[in-house]
């Protein structure tokens, strides 16, 4: 019979990685203690579950990986460098070598990132990564609702790799895309230049269109959107199907011959009207799909 402290027991070693002075009590207590720095301290969290945000025959290292991962790309929105994590894990399994095999993906991005996992906690039940992200600011906080009209929209790479990952796993093909889908890598070089130069930001999770409305939303302002501009993979779903953790943000016109800024891919501007119009040579496209919704 499996118990929680041997489960407990699969993770004490990752707790010692990448350790420093700044987390002053770790896991162990019934709460870490962090020394307080000079920079804002940003803080996110994130919760997938099985068959919503995985496919329940996921290899557990690679649930672990993208389970943080899609987690830290809140922080590169929010102009963010990560320094720890802590870990709610639900599972019902009951062989640990799931756990260890788990273990693996999160040791994984803890050094990919330099991360510091300071604790978490595991209850019995349907498998679900619940991951809470610190991290500090590289210049100042970029907002959603910070936008302003006359502003130049960018993207930071393709929408759509995700979206054919998970279907070229689903079809046994083997192809570069299943890593995007299955291993995203957060955009965090970028989300340093762009804390500089922008006025907004947001990651792409939930599709282009769902989650630049929110930035209009947050704004009081609209956009225009030109479709051919957009590098997408697949076809314009993938303008509403999320998972691609790339960062939408926006900034003055004076930076768009800035030597970061050029690298990214300008599709639009925001406007003063409300709505947000997609246009496809001279005419508009009435866009309907507006994204992922975890209760649809």
């Amino acid at each position: 019979m499996i118990s929680e402290s041997a489960i407990l027991n699969c993770f004490q070693h990752l707790v010692d990685l990448n350790k420093d002075d700044i987390v002053i009590v770790g896991s162990g207590d019934d709460a870490a203690v962090i020394k307080s720095q000079e920079k804002d301290l940003v803080h996110s969290v994130d919760i997938s579950k099985i068959n919503s945000h995985f496919p329940e025959d996921s290899m557990p290292q690679d649930i672990a990986y993208r389970s943080i991962a899609v987690a830290l790309s809140d922080l590169a929105a929010m102009g963010a460098f990560p320094a720890f994590i802590s870990i709610g894990l639900t599972s019902n399994i009951t062989d640990l070598k799931w756990y260890k095999q788990f273990t693996r993906g999160v040791e994984e991005i803890l050094n990919e990132y330099q991360l510091k996992l300071i604790g978490g906690d595991i209850t019995n039940g349907e498998i679900s990564v619940c991951v809470n992200v610190f991290g500090y600011a590289y210049e100042k906080n970029i907002l959603r609702s910070t936008a302003k009209v006359g502003d130049l929209i960018y993207i930071t790479g393709p929408l759509g790799e995700g979206r054919k990952g998970l279907e070229d796993w689903k079809n046994n093909q083997q192809t570069k895309y299943i890593k995007k889908f299955f291993k995203p890598k957060v955009d965090f070089d970028k989300s340093k230049y762009i804390s500089k130069y922008a006025n907004s930001c947001i990651d792409i999770s939930d599709g282009l269109m769902k989650d630049l409305s929110r930035i209009c939303k947050s704004s009081e302002v609209g956009a225009e959107i030109i479709y051919e501009n957009i590098p997408i993979t697949n076809d314009i779903d993938d303008l509403s199907y999320g998972d691609d953790y790339k960062l939408c943000y926006t900034c003055s016109p004076e930076f768009r011959d800035n030597e970061f800024i050029s690298q990214d891919f300008y599709i639009g501007e925001i406007k003063s009207d409300t709505e947000i119009i997609l246009n496809k040579g001279n005419s508009s496209i009435n866009f309907k799909k507006h994204g992922w919704d975890s209760f649809e």
